[in-house]
């Protein structure tokens, strides 16, 4: 089943960055990384996706619908934690997912307390948010980005604030709703040891352009690490 299509997107600011050109096609159950420098464009693919911002040209299609013809109604199926997340301080975590789950239908006080265990948060729910730490936050983001248990879930800088527990655990969450439930994901991060031991698929932002895409299996041969892979690849990019 295609969950996502992206049919050469490009989009482009007044300093000349963003992206261009980028063709992408998810199925059903991918956890795919995207890598690349700061500036890139990888930010600015994923607003696209989400349509929090407008393709100059090309075409984004989510479960085989344009969101530029129905919007709202495949972004129902959609989850995403981009950039850094907001939140009323004076709020409790179990709050922040009350007002998240007001925007879906049917979802009960025990998936919220679930959702909050799934993450290692049960035991803070009634806090209020103030008190939290920047990894605290950013469970709590991933937890309003899994809550309605989306098809597609889409993660900016997911460990951004974690320790090495926090790291674990976001691991184990990502394989459990991948493997259990078909979740298909698309991370952006800079951890590429964390990616290469999560993501079937990689793809690598240069310049704003896609320029390579592919399995971890056939991507990573003859011994090579995703780092390894990444650093030649930035290389002779910069070298073309």
């Amino acid at each position: 089943m295609s969950i996502l299509e992206i049919n050469k997107v490009s989009k482009q600011y007044r300093n000349q960055r963003g992206i261009r050109q980028i063709d992408l096609s998810l199925k059903k159950g991918d956890v795919y990384g995207l890598l690349g420098p700061n500036g890139s464009g990888k930010t600015t693919l994923l607003k696209t996706i989400t349509g929090l911002i407008r393709a100059d040209e090309g075409t984004v299609a989510l479960f085989g619908q344009r969101i530029d013809e129905v919007g709202g109604v495949a972004l129902q199926r959609v989850g995403c934690m981009i950039e850094s997340a907001d939140f009323y301080d004076f709020i409790s975590a179990y709050q922040h997912l009350k007002l998240v789950a007001n925007f879906y239908p049917s979802i009960s006080d025990k998936q919220i307390f679930d959702v909050l265990e799934l993450v290692g948060l049960q035991g803070v729910a009634k806090e209020r948010i103030k008190h939290f730490s920047t990894g605290m936050k950013q469970k709590l983001a991933l937890a309003a980005a899994i809550l309605p248990e989306p098809e597609l879930i889409i993660l900016d800088e997911p460990t951004n604030g974690l320790d090495i527990e926090g790291i674990v655990l976001f691991r184990e969450v990502v394989r459990r709703l991948s493997e259990e439930k078909g979740m298909t994901f698309i991370l952006s991060s800079h951890m590429i040891h964390e990616l290469e031991q999560l993501c079937n698929r990689v793809g690598i932002i240069y310049g704003g352009a896609l320029i390579q895409e592919g399995s971890v299996s056939d991507l990573l041969q003859d011994g090579l690490t995703l780092e390894h892979y990444y650093i030649e690849q930035l290389r002779m990019a910069k070298e073309a």
